[in-house]
């Protein structure tokens, strides 16, 4: 099989920038890493033999499908959280009635951006027409983000919007990875059953141990309230561009990272 090195190779030709092999890919790999981990132990010839293929997955484009499958599973998993995560998480920080950023800082991002002819709505019309409000804070949110974009590395953004994005697709996939460690269990013990080799027993009852604290992390640590942390992360250092924000530039046809699905 290919070393780190080369894989990090193979995803680079694939196509998929920074943030979808981060965010996209390596939860991907996360679900599957019980079924390779039985196979080189249980396996080998099979385990040699996916490397052999690695060249033609990439060249078929498998990769970048993989990709736009745990995308499509991480928007499904934004979508149900509501507006505790993403876009909606953002909107609801900028609002009066939200005490999470302080009311002095609030202040200053709502100056900044009724500076820049946002219509920010005051306290008595988020009361008496709450939809209509938020969907003003959220066309704010919206022109924001058009407009930091240029500062997404600079100011750290991007790293957090990676982690959101990460912890988003590991929810959205966390059936598959469930089902998948179960599969590798049983798979692994029917293995270990029929070995007449006694010394990898013993290497077989750790890697059982190892798919057991895998099982247990997913059920106990890949929660709704793990993806609204970082959510709410990526949301207070991102309307923090009101408080570092240059004069907004035109926006460019350029290549960026920010403006993958589920971000803010």
């Amino acid at each position: 099989m290919p070393n780190m090195s080369d894989w990090d190779n193979i995803l680079k030709a694939s196509g998929l920038d920074r943030y979808d092999r981060n965010a996209r890919l390596y939860p991907a790999f996360l679900c599957l890493l019980p079924l390779f981990a039985v196979l080189a132990l249980g396996l080998p010839q099979v385990w040699t033999l996916l490397g052999g293929i690695t060249s033609l997955v990439v060249g078929a484009g498998l990769v970048f499908l993989l990709a736009q499958v745990v995308r499509y599973f991480g928007r499904r998993t934004e979508k149900r959280l509501g507006d505790r995560v993403g876009r909606a998480r953002s909107a609801t920080l900028l609002s009066h009635g939200n005490a999470v950023i302080p009311p002095d800082t609030k202040a200053r991002y709502h100056k900044y951006l009724k500076s820049h002819g946002i219509d920010i709505p005051d306290e008595n019309f988020e009361v008496s027409n709450p939809t209509l409000a938020n969907q003003k804070l959220r066309s704010a949110v919206d022109w924001l983000l058009e407009h930091t974009r240029h500062n997404a590395k600079s100011s750290m953004l991007l790293n957090e919007n990676i982690a959101y994005g990460f912890r988003r697709n590991l929810l959205g996939l966390k059936p598959v990875a469930l089902t998948l460690i179960v599969i590798a269990l049983f798979f692994n013990l029917y293995l270990t059953m029929n070995c007449k080799n006694h010394d990898r027993m013993g290497a077989d009852a750790v890697l059982d141990f190892l798919l057991l604290l895998g099982l247990t992390s997913w059920v106990l640590v890949i929660r709704s309230e793990f993806v609204e942390d970082a959510s709410l992360a990526y949301a207070q250092r991102f309307l923090a561009q009101c408080e570092t924000a240059q004069k907004p530039r035109k926006p460019r046809a350029v290549k960026n990272t920010q403006e993958k699905e589920g971000t803010v």
